[in-house]
Formats: C-alpha cells, sequence, structure tokens
C-alpha cells in the first residue's frame, strides 16, 4: 500500500503542470485547419458533452478500473455503480476493463467488452497503459469515437476514496484526474486563471507537436487514474481486511 500512495502522490505535481499546458492551450487562440483532425482534441465544446451527458447520437468509449481480486470492500462495486447507468444510457459505448473483477461484474450484467486487460497494480511505469491510450487514441482522431471517459477511483486517504467519471478526450478543463489532494487541487485552480487569447509559436510544426502532445497527455492521464486506482485499492484492502479481523475478535 505505502508504496502505491507514495507513487501516486508523486506523480500528481508532474500531472497538474502537464496539465497547465493543456489548460493554456484551450485558453489560447488555437487556429486549426479544417481538415487536421488533431482541432478535435482541443475543442471540446465541437465534441460531444461533458463526462456524463448522455446522447444517444455520439459513439463514445468508456475505460473502466476495478481490481483483479476481490476483498477490498466497496472499492469495485463503487466503480460498477457509476458505470453501469451510464453504459444503460448510452447505448453506442466501447467499453474497455482494466481489472477482472470488473471485466467478470459487466459481463454478468450483460455489458459486451470490446477489450478486457488485467491491472498492473504494482505499476511503477506507463508501459501498462501504452496499448490501451493508443486505441483510444487513434479511434478518437480518426472519428471513430466521440468521446473517451475514464471510471476510476481518485484516492483521498487511507480511509477515503471516490469513484469518479472522467473524460479524457476531447480534453475539458473541468475533468483533471487525480485531485485527493488539497495542495494539487490548489494548483490547479491557479492554472484555471492563465491568462486567455494568447496566441503561440510553435516549432517545428504546430499539428505534429499539437499531435504528439495529444498522446502524450492521454497517456499520462490515463496513468494517473491506474496509479489513484491501485492506491485505492490496496487502501480499501487493509481497511476491509482490518474491519474483518476487528470483527471476528
Amino acid at each position: 500500500m505505502r508504496k502505491s500512495v507514495e507513487a501516486t502522490l508523486r506523480t500528481r505535481n508532474y500531472h497538474a503542470f502537464a496539465w497547465g499546458i493543456v489548460d493554456r492551450l484551450i485558453n489560447s487562440q488555437l487556429w486549426f485547419d479544417s481538415i487536421s483532425p488533431v482541432k478535435r482534441f482541443f475543442e471540446p465544446n465541437r465534441v460531444g458533452g461533458q463526462a456524463g451527458e448522455s446522447n444517444t447520437q455520439e459513439h463514445t468509449t468508456l475505460i473502466v478500473f476495478t481490481s483483479n481480486r476481490g476483498l477490498c470492500g466497496a472499492f469495485n462495486s463503487n466503480i460498477i455503480k457509476l458505470a453501469a447507468p451510464y453504459l444503460k444510457e448510452n447505448k453506442n459505448t466501447e467499453l474497455i476493463t482494466i481489472g477482472n473483477r470488473g471485466a467478470s461484474t459487466l459481463t454478468a450484467l450483460g455489458k459486451e467488452i470490446k477489450l478486457a486487460y488485467q491491472k498492473n497494480d504494482t505499476a511503477i511505469e506507463d508501459s501498462s497503459v501504452r496499448e490501451i491510450i493508443d486505441h483510444v487514441y487513434y479511434k478518437f482522431k480518426n472519428g471513430e469515437t466521440d468521446k473517451v471517459l475514464v471510471a476510476y477511483t481518485d484516492y483521498k486517504s487511507a480511509i477515503s476514496q471516490n469513484a469518479v467519471l472522467k473524460q479524457l478526450y476531447p480534453f475539458s478543463r473541468t475533468q483533471q484526474f487525480g485531485l485527493g489532494q488539497n495542495d494539487t487541487s490548489r494548483k490547479m485552480e491557479d492554472m484555471k486563471q492563465a491568462p486567455k487569447n494568447l496566441e503561440y509559436l510553435y516549432e517545428p510544426n504546430k499539428y505534429d507537436l499539437l499531435e504528439y502532445l495529444a498522446l502524450r497527455i492521454g497517456q499520462a492521464e490515463l496513468y494517473q487514474a491506474l496509479l489513484e486506482s491501485n492506491a485505492s485499492e490496496h487502501s480499501s484492502r487493509m481497511v476491509a481486511m482490518k474491519n474483518a479481523t476487528d470483527a471476528a475478535k
């Protein structure tokens, strides 16, 4: 548990500052050629709606983080309670599960799973999510999906975790991942005060840079969700086992 929590807290500041880049780009005078696919990532008001909004006309992709094993209290059930209503309201949704428990439970509920992965619950680097982010990145870039969402558990403390549904693509200023700590939240609030209507110079090529940035930021977001989920899972399991031990005395 300690290593998972340390890994989660250690990456939050990096993640917050990386998100600040996206925040400034969304606020700036971004202009795209009409044929450029990268504009889908940075124009949230033109593609789909916010996380959790129902739209029967759009195709969405939902990534669900659960655990591989049980005995972790309400950790898995809270995520399923969050994901199941969304899937019921949004029929045209591609479902990707990370964690065996989520795959088995959602299958039992009659949900079709496109891709299923075991969760790396001891992850120390982002290789665990690269295949997944490549899949959703190119689907979104090519217009095969209109919105990518992630259901995972934000770590707050050893006794407090929060199941959340957040938007990965297109980038949305209100959907930063990993806001469990007050100090990080304050930094994110500061970044929301970024100057508007700025024009940036891009070298060597604007579209190549933004395309690379969209992939890398998406990868960082999904990796942060994995770390948050791992820290929450181990904390939930510790509390559940302690409660079981106390009840047996």
